[in-house]
């Protein structure tokens, strides 16, 4: 088995994370530094940008998202979330994920419906690298998408927060630590129906 693969077998959704690990926020966001310049984008557009969100911040940070969640969220669909969010309150950090618009429309030359399927797709190449980057540092993690809605503003608060330009979409959240309890067992249905070769 390549050490590509292993480390895809071991990322996993780590619900239960903590701060009980010697990777400081720090070292996180000098890993991604050399990893998200070599994540493809379309037409290189490069629109993708991260936050390394720790300590007090992180905590302010899910406060406010809790604060949130409660008001909008079904009171059941809450309660099932609300481990999640403290959780996520109490770890190393939380990587946020920006799209800055500016970029998309200036560096990707197509029209509003390409624009906004490359955008995505940026976000989630960066995504899928950090998730890789914190597996190999011992880290869990999960993807989060709360305050999720630019045109409606529900981000707005988390750019005021930290002080982040406006033109910043956010686009997910990846909260991470130590990794507490073992995930679940995951069901994956055969490569044979996903790999097709003809």
């Amino acid at each position: 088995m390549s050490k590509f693969v292993e480390l895809l077998e071991t990322r996993r959704s780590q619900y239960v994370i903590g701060a009980n690990t010697d990777v400081t926020a720090a070292q996180v966001a000098e890993a991604l530094k050399d990893v998200v310049p070599h994540v493809p984008t379309a037409f290189n557009s490069q629109s993708s940008r991260l936050v390394v969100v720790s300590g007090e911040n992180n905590e302010k940070l899910w406060d406010l998202i809790k604060d949130v969640q409660s008001s909008v969220l079904p009171e059941e669909v809450f309660a099932n979330m609300a481990p999640i969010m403290d959780g996520a309150r109490a770890a190393v950090g939380t990587v946020l994920f920006f799209e800055d618009r500016d970029a998309v429309d200036n560096g990707i030359p197509a029209n509003d419906e390409r624009r906004y399927v490359y955008k995505n797709h940026a976000s989630a190449n960066a995504q899928f690298a950090t998730w890789l980057t914190l597996t190999e540092l011992g880290l869990g993690a999960t993807l989060q998408h709360f305050n999720i809605g630019y045109e409606q503003g529900f981000d707005r608060a988390i750019r005021e927060l930290l002080d982040l330009p406006e033109s910043w979409e956010l686009i997910g959240e990846m909260p991470f630590g130590s990794i507490e309890a073992p995930a679940a067992p995951k069901e994956v249905i055969a490569a044979d129906e996903q790999v097709i070769l003809k």
